[in-house]
């Protein structure tokens, strides 16, 4: 399939069979377990999550109501510039936008090795190899003033930086092929795709975990993990997106993920949190500790308490903020999720809650 017919089938709201055909069918040549008979392909046609328009709105109600989210038209874009970068000015904004001394971690299928970011440009250019770069930091580089992320962290609660707790916006580089394993985040995240088209392939963790399918952060995998399309169909949680040129995904922290790069990709990826989802963070993060938390020695600040502070914080500000400013935060979806019965319980349930979840919601119903 060449790029143009699959960054097609990317932008389509209804996709017929054969195109259902023809992205699965180029997944499974990169990962076998992904190999569709046509009577399954059609069971996938309501579980996938379609492209739209993107208002905060949708986004916010989508959100609170821990479902991921895909937008043609995310407005991030080069500072200055009313249109993506072509290809030729974004590899050399990427070229020399990052430090000399910067290195990517490239991941290939049995090892990582640190190598200059023009070298993997190389690489990537001359699509000899299948590797994959998720993690490259470009917080504070010359990249960052070249390309507006504004729209990704402005209802991001999190701290902008590079620490486990804080947003850790990075270049994503993969080349057609490469695989990243089932796994999931400690946070919610984003991924925008400037080239190239991603599957992803999404399904709730704890759900997951019961039903066999393994997450490799929460479970001893030796090789692949552990993964069959049937179970994960039948997960009422499951979902799938195919990114493509120009657009911007956004999934909740309770969803592992396995994604196959289908077109040499170039884009960007981000975590958040954002106050129509934070109850569900916070849930989340008692049902699983986040690995940030468990790891760091920076327990001050690296903990789900600093963020649970800095979320009511935000919340105080907000009692007497403009309705324009209670809106882009997503104040009238933080407080549908609140109404709801898992959360809008007897005092007594209130008191069950973890300490940090019922701290936010007391804080919350003063809104």
């Amino acid at each position: 399939m060449d790029q143009t017919s699959l960054e097609f089938i990317a932008a389509k709201t209804h996709l017929s069979v054969g195109e259902m055909q023809a992205v699965w069918g180029l997944a499974a040549q990169f990962d076998k377990s992904l190999n569709a008979p046509e009577a399954l392909l059609r069971a996938f046609v309501e579980k996938r999550v379609v492209p739209t328009s993107f208002s905060h709105t949708r986004l916010f109600r989508r959100m609170a109501r821990c479902e991921p989210s895909l937008f043609w038209d995310f407005p991030l874009k080069p500072r200055r510039c009313d249109s993506r970068f072509p290809l030729s000015t974004l590899l050399s904004e990427l070229r020399f936008g990052l430090p000399s001394s910067a290195r990517a971690r490239v991941r290939k299928e049995n090892y990582n090795e640190f190598l200059p970011v023009p070298s993997v440009l190389d690489r990537w250019l001359r699509a000899r190899s299948v590797f994959g770069v998720t993690d490259l930091h470009y917080i504070g580089t010359g990249f960052d003033t070249r390309i507006n992320t504004a729209a990704l962290n402005d209802f991001n609660l999190l701290p902008r930086g590079t620490d486990g707790f804080q947003s850790q916006d990075s270049l994503v580089i993969s080349s057609a092929g490469a695989v990243t394993d089932s796994h999931s985040d400690d946070h919610s995240g984003s991924n925008h795709s400037f080239t190239g088209a991603k599957l992803w392939l999404l399904w709730d963790t704890l759900d997951g975990l019961e039903h066999g399918l393994e997450d490799v952060e929460r479970c001893q995998v030796h090789g692949r993990a552990a993964f069959e399309l049937r179970t994960f169909l039948a997960l009422p949680s499951s979902c799938w997106i195919l990114i493509g040129p120009g657009q911007t995904m956004f999934i909740p922290a309770h969803l592992s993920h396995k994604v196959i790069t289908l077109e040499p990709y170039l884009g960007l990826g981000s975590f958040h949190a954002g106050l129509p989802g934070f109850v569900d963070l916070l849930k989340r993060w008692t049902q699983l500790r986040p690995l940030w938390a468990s790891r760091s020695r920076r327990s001050n600040r690296c903990s789900v308490e600093f963020l649970t502070r800095r979320a009511i914080r935000q919340i105080q500000w907000l009692r007497t903020a403009t309705q324009r400013e209670r809106l882009h935060w997503g104040v009238p979806h933080l407080q549908w999720r609140l109404r709801q019965r898992d959360v809008n319980g007897s005092d007594r349930h209130e008191l069950e809650m973890p300490y940090d979840l019922r701290e936010f919601v007391r804080a919350a119903a003063k809104l």
